[in-house]
């Protein structure tokens, strides 16, 4: 199945709040949904249950292994395998993490998404926090909780917040205090009681969503120079050791910095015209190159939101905040319609920002 959606029930295991997804598959509601429906519509309403596996011997008589098979209790299917140690966490109990997290007690209904891959062995909720943000006044922000969980004995379950810029869709995590982007849940040991202390780590996401934003609002009010540009891209794409003692620039290196001085110039096409300029436009182009130009289709969401393009973004931020410490104010007056008033203290910069970035 495209997307590699799991199939359960005769059905794709994926429900969405509103908009279909790009492979079409599962069933699409107009409207925000409460756990219930999401896990129900998803088709995730199963458990798994770790049983031994046995070995058949030369004899025809069988005996027990050191392996454990993971099994969905519905239809028996074996979704993977793992160790003694090894502790299942249930569909149920991911959602029930989401909902103390955001801490529902309203009953409100916050999921955009909900399904499982493969044959079940994968599954995931997102949803939806309701503290969204807007940046210089006209740039919206929506932040949401996901959690992912595997059943085939690889890798921690995870819960971690994701900032989306509305207009392009970039994605960036929210660091959540000291503990980093994300905080996962190992299948080993007293399963209950890290789950436990997760919602009481995570109980603080509206302080790091408010943190995330004053960092933004900081950039807002930045002006990106030459200087700062460059020392930016250094730090985050250096050049090669050996470029470095030939005296020569890397073609590859030159090209990304160039589109990403491209993505810089256009704003998003002028979308918010206040921000054209500043240490947050160029973290846009940055969060936009990754998101949206960098591998191939199958490879680049994954990157974004849990590899190499989620640590790059994580890492430009602060890059960003550091080499603009002692730039110019960029002062924005804030009014509508944004593309007729908006007004920077300072000349616009050039329209060709990627050749002025290219002069010596």
């Amino acid at each position: 199945m495209p997307a590699n959606i799991a199939t359960l029930n005769g059905k794709a295991a994926v429900s969405l709040a509103r908009e279909p997804a790009w492979h079409g598959l599962g069933t699409v509601v107009d409207h925000l949904m409460k756990a219930e429906e999401a896990f129900r519509l998803a088709q995730l309403d199963w458990q798994v249950e770790k049983r031994p596996l046995f070995a058949k011997y030369p004899d025809n008589t069988y005996g027990p292994v050191e392996t454990f098979g993971i099994f969905r209790t519905t239809d028996h299917a074996l979704l993977g395998t793992c160790g003694k140690m090894y502790r299942p966490i249930q569909n149920a109990s991911g959602f029930e993490l989401i909902d103390a997290l955001l801490e529902l007690a309203d009953g409100g209904a916050y999921y955009e998404s909900a399904g499982a891959l493969g044959i079940g062995e994968s599954v995931w909720a997102l949803a939806r926090i309701p503290n969204d943000f807007t940046v210089a006044g006209d740039d919206p922000h929506r932040t949401f909780l996901l959690f992912h969980t595997r059943h085939d004995g690889n890798g921690s379950a995870l819960c971690k917040l994701v900032d989306c810029r509305v207009v392009c869709a970039n994605t960036l995590a929210v660091a959540i205090g000291e503990t980093g982007a994300e905080l996962r849940i190992a299948h080993f040991g007293k399963v209950e009681e890290k789950i436990e202390a997760a919602k009481k780590l995570m109980a603080a996401t509206g302080d790091a969503v408010k943190a995330l934003h004053e960092k933004f609002d900081i950039l807002a009010h930045r002006v990106v120079t030459k200087e700062t540009f460059l020392a930016t891209m250094d730090r985050l794409f250096p050049e090669a050791e050996e470029n470095v003692k030939a005296g020569v620039i890397g073609k590859a290196r030159a090209d990304k910095i160039a589109k990403i001085a491209d993505r810089f110039a256009s704003n998003d096409g002028n979308a918010i015209p206040a921000i054209k300029g500043t240490a947050y436009n160029l973290l846009n182009a940055i969060t936009e190159h990754t998101d949206h130009f960098v591998g191939t289709d199958k490879t680049r969401a994954r990157s974004a939101m849990f590899g190499t393009g989620e640590w790059l973004k994580a890492k430009a931020l602060n890059v960003i905040l550091a080499a603009t410490a002692n730039a110019p104010e960029h002062k924005v007056l804030y009014s509508k319609p944004a593309a007729e008033t908006a007004v920077l203290d300072r000349p616009a910069p050039p329209t060709g920002m990627a050749d002025y970035f290219r002069q010596n």
